[in-house]
């Protein structure tokens, strides 16, 4: 897993949305659900789920998102 990845995680945790993510970052929205696509696959986890009208980080990303922080 590189870096990029995981400020894309880190982006997508804090916005709540591949949208805002993808802005957040300066990428696209195909890219940025793509690379939701690789962590998801790395991670063994969705990472995000649909929660009402956005979506919502699983238990799994909130007990890893500190550790990414840091690396960060």
């Amino acid at each position: 897993m590189d870096l990029n990845l995981l400020r894309v995680f880190d982006a997508l945790l804090r916005e709540g949305s591949v949208t805002a993510a993808a802005e957040r970052l300066n990428l696209s929205i195909p890219a940025t659900s793509r690379a939701l696509g690789r962590l998801r696959r790395a991670m063994n986890d969705p990472i995000l789920v649909r929660a009402g009208r956005g979506m919502a980080p699983t238990p799994f990303a909130l007990r890893t998102a500190p550790r990414v922080r840091s690396l960060l």
